[in-house]
């Protein structure tokens, strides 16, 4: 049957984002509410005065379109570096790293920038952007822009010529840095399934164009339970 789409906005956008979920899911896209997915891969982290490659562990957790929560374990050679906390839900943004105190803030620019890496990557899940609260406006030929309403927040998806999702972007602050700078989610074309969940096989982060992390999806679990006080940091 065919992809039905509630959101609004110009046909030739609405009719990009149907092909994409097409390329992914087929004709059987699933109605994603909630996600978790166990990943491993590396990051770009600082040791001692260099940067370079380490391996990484993370989880992810997301009900969309609002809450996220993102723990990961930085490792080299069997030794953990650090480890962290990143969670919205909804309202606040917290933040945690290895044995410190939970920070947590109502700031403009931090929930922002949480609400803006949420909505990319409710944009690779693809089928998030159907919703009502979603304006779509193509972008050229094989691009597309998704306006989260609620938020106020904007993507762009950039498709491959054969409109399988090639990448994501959107501007929003580094919490790293404390700057503006281009976040942008780069997917693999090969494809990983997890029963009815499809994920792309490897994604890649950066900022500015400056490598952040690239990890593949472990396993993956779509529309588990999760109750709120995970995104409020109470629970693990």
């Amino acid at each position: 049957m065919p992809v039905l789409l509630l959101a609004q906005g110009d046909p030739q956008a609405k009719d990009l984002l149907r092909k994409a979920i097409q390329a992914r899911y087929g004709l059987r896209p699933p109605a994603l509410e909630s996600l978790h997915i166990n990943f491993k891969g590396r990051v770009r982290a600082k040791i001692g005065p260099v940067k370079t490659w380490v391996p990484v562990e993370a989880i992810g957790r997301f009900c969309f379109p609002d809450k996220m929560r993102w723990d990961f374990a930085v490792k080299a050679v069997g030794v953990q570096l650090n480890s962290g906390t990143e969670a919205f839900d909804g309202k606040t943004y917290r933040t945690s790293r290895g044995a410190k105190s939970t920070m947590m803030t109502h700031d403009l620019e931090p929930v922002q920038s949480m609400q803006q890496r949420l909505w990319a990557i409710a944009a690779v899940m693809l089928t998030p952007l159907g919703e009502m609260f979603v304006k779509l406006t193509s972008a050229g030929e094989n691009q597309l822009e998704a306006c989260n309403t609620r938020i106020n927040g904007a993507v762009s998806l950039h498709l491959h010529p054969d409109q399988k999702l090639d990448f994501v972007d959107t501007v929003c602050l580094n919490p790293d840095t404390g700057r503006h700078e281009t976040f942008t989610v780069r997917l693999s074309e090969d494809l990983a399934s997890f029963g009815d969940l499809i994920l792309p096989g490897k994604i890649s982060a950066y900022w500015n164009d400056e490598p952040y992390f690239e990890m593949e999806p472990m396993d993956a679990a779509a529309n588990p339970t999760i109750t709120d006080t995970v995104f409020e940091l109470v629970t693990a």
